[in-house]
């Protein structure tokens, strides 16, 4: 078992505070009991007290355990398993760190998502610090995109590959520092293609990285980095740490003579002046603009929000990921033993013609919750064909799957997922919840002529699209069978065979036998479309002595 909010549990104490109220009550309640007893008749007195004795005991046991489920349904309990539907956005991203001797200058605002220890708003900060501060405020408004971590010090490695795992490349991101890689100089060629060996063509996604860096470059060529980021699709974004100005570079030349903590210097070149490193806005703004990236300038308080919101407008669309575990939530459970308890507890300060009174109105609750609930289920199937409706996908499946748990909506939850399926061009996943929806109806052996046309149709347009023209030759006259004057399925049922007959002929004979459905070969798919004359004439008979029927099916 495990709880959404362990923390809550907490409050389960209150129960060691209730337990010594409870006696103390408990002796007064007794003590009134036996006042109320001596005044009936003595042969009655005994029998009542113990009568009344009980109902205290059970009334102050059954409060406890009130208190005690109402805190363990807040805590949020989970457990065993149920398979969900897992959506995620189709971007894939990877923050690139140069971790470079000069990304130890200090000039830099301290960032307010984590400031340096003993540092005030005055102070100055390196640009690793900086770049970390806008990082984890980056990944913190980022939960649903594949990201990644590459650092650099020389040369490049993949630190964190994708994952979903906000939380991992947030702790990896405390962590981080200048000292993770050993190496000198700046390559950053060499990181960008860790960073590109991120990406696996097997999945198709907007792909992009993020590189935290003040442009420093000593070796390698980021001309060419940025060139090949552009050739496979992918984006470069900058974050530009440091100033124009620039500073000196510190070097950490070790302990001192007296072993005591280190001394730190600044880098010195050949000539012996200092060496100044500045932000090279040209070239770090040049590679993001040639690949279609943004160039964000480090200093700015709303750098994250600016990384975020590019990386939005990258997909705002969901892809189906396929299908997670998860532990099944069960408060639910805990609410109802609570209520059940104070029940209990009420029913016992009445008398036992009021208590059975007490459980007939119970169970008469139950029988109207019992309707209210299948109305819930129409409820949900509305709100998830508003999401629907909307382009909404992930709330909608959401709603769908709840509406499963209700037998009378349980079919149009499944024909809704199809639909949902269908819409993000998941073809396989929605043939399977045709097929759930299809037996659903073929297990309550009821009459839903609209919703069986539907799911016979959308499957055979999504056999059409697969180029399983058989497939789809079937399940449109299993339409035309429930609803022969649907002119959107006689024309994909003639499509269907003109398709077999340009891709078989052989095969498209053996189509028409199939049609024939028995009544005799070499009449093809003649006999069908006869069937279906027949029936419209009918239908149109029909029609002259009553309205039209309607076939928009429940409006849920």
């Amino acid at each position: 078992m495990s709880f959404d909010n362990p923390g809550i549990l907490v409050f389960l104490l209150l129960l060691v505070v209730f337990i010594p109220i409870v006696i103390v009550r408990h002796i007064r309640n007794r003590e009134k009991a036996a006042l109320f007893a001596a005044a009936a008749p003595p042969t009655k007195r005994e029998p009542l007290l113990r009568e009344l004795r009980l109902r205290i005991i059970v009334s102050d046991i059954f409060f406890l355990f009130f208190v005690g489920l109402l805190v363990v349904a807040l805590a949020g309990p989970r457990w065993g398993l149920r398979i969900v539907s897992d959506y995620r956005r189709g971007v894939d991203m990877v923050l690139a760190f140069d971790l470079s001797r000069s990304m130890n200058v200090r000039d830099c605002p301290p960032h307010h998502f984590i400031e340096p220890e003993n540092s005030s708003e005055s102070e100055r900060t390196s640009r690793i610090e900086r770049s970390m501060g806008i990082a984890q405020e980056l990944v913190a408004s980022l939960g649903d995109i594949r990201m990644g971590t590459a650092i650099g010090k020389g040369r490049g490695v993949l630190a964190v590959p994708l994952t979903y795992d906000s939380e991992m490349i947030m702790n990896f991101l405390l962590v981080l520092d200048s000292q993770a890689v050993t190496g000198r100089g700046t390559d950053l060629e060499s990181l960008i293609d860790a960073a590109l060996g991120a990406f696996q063509e097997s999945i198709p996604s907007s792909r992009g990285i993020i590189l935290f860096s003040d442009g420093e470059i000593l070796s390698g060529s980021f001309q060419r980095a940025v060139d090949k980021t552009r050739r496979i699709g992918a984006t470069l974004s900058v974050v530009g740490l440091g100033s124009d100005s620039g500073g000196p570079i510190p070097v950490e030349r070790g302990p001192d003579a007296a072993g005591r903590g280190t001394l730190d210097t600044f880098l010195y070149g050949s000539d012996g002046k200092l060496v100044i490193s500045a932000r090279q806005v040209d070239a770090l703004q040049m590679g993001a603009e040639r690949t279609g990236g943004v160039y964000v300038d480090g200093n700015r308080d709303d750098a994250a929000q600016i990384l975020a919101g590019y990386i939005n407008s990258l997909s705002s669309e969901t892809r189906f990921q396929g299908q997670r575990r998860e532990a099944n939530p069960q408060w639910w459970l805990f609410v109802l033993a609570a209520i059940a308890c104070l029940g209990i507890v009420r029913l016992m300060g009445f008398s036992r013609r009021s208590r059975r009174r007490g459980v007939i109105s119970a169970l008469f609750c139950l029988l109207l919750l019992s309707s209210c609930a299948k109305s819930q289920g129409r409820l949900l199937i509305m709100e998830a064909n508003f999401f629907q409706t909307r382009a909404y996908y992930t709330e909608a499946m959401a709603s769908y799957l709840k509406a499963l748990n209700y037998n009378d909506a349980a079919p149009y939850a499944e024909f809704g997922l199809a639909s949902a399926f269908f819409a993000l061009e998941e073809g396989e996943a929605a043939l399977d919840r045709y097929r759930e929806a299809e037996r659903f109806l073929a297990l309550r052996r009821e009459d839903h002529p609209e919703l069986k046309y539907r799911i016979y149709y959308n499957m055979g347009i999504i056999y059409f699209e697969n180029g399983e023209y058989e497939e789809a030759l079937r399940s449109f006259r299993d339409a035309l069978k429930i609803d022969g004057s649907r002119i959107e399925a006689k024309r994909n049922l003639e499509l269907s065979l003109l398709s077999i007959a340009r891709s078989n002929p052989s095969q498209a004979a053996s189509s028409q036998e199939l049609e024939d459905d028995g009544k005799g070969s070499g009449e093809g798919s003649s006999v069908l479309f006869e069937y279906l004359k027949a029936k419209e004439q009918e239908q149109w008979k029909s029609r002259e002595w009553a309205g039209e029927n309607d076939y928009s099916g429940p409006d849920y």
